[in-house]
């Protein structure tokens, strides 16, 4: 995530473990997502998608990380259709 690297050994094992962070997926989506944020990737299952950016503004606004502005717009425009 943006920003990510500015945290605390502790607080990114904290990330990287936090139950809002994480979600079961498959090895084809984990491969296909990687390191992507909602303007470079999105979940397939477009019911999803709102509770996935849903999740991932939570963790982003807990831990202090940013957002890029096409990552924000992509936001925008996944909850304006929730």
């Amino acid at each position: 995530m943006t920003g990510a690297q500015r945290l605390s050994q502790d607080a990114r094992e904290a990330l990287a473990n936090d139950p809002e962070n994480l979600f079961a997926v498959d090895q084809h989506s984990n491969a296909q997502k990687r390191s992507g944020d909602a303007a470079t990737w999105l979940p397939a299952a477009k019911g999803f998608r709102c509770t996935y950016v849903g999740h991932q503004i939570a963790v982003k606004a807990e831990y202090h990380l940013w957002v890029t502005p096409a990552e924000h717009d992509a936001m925008v425009r996944v909850l304006d259709r929730c």
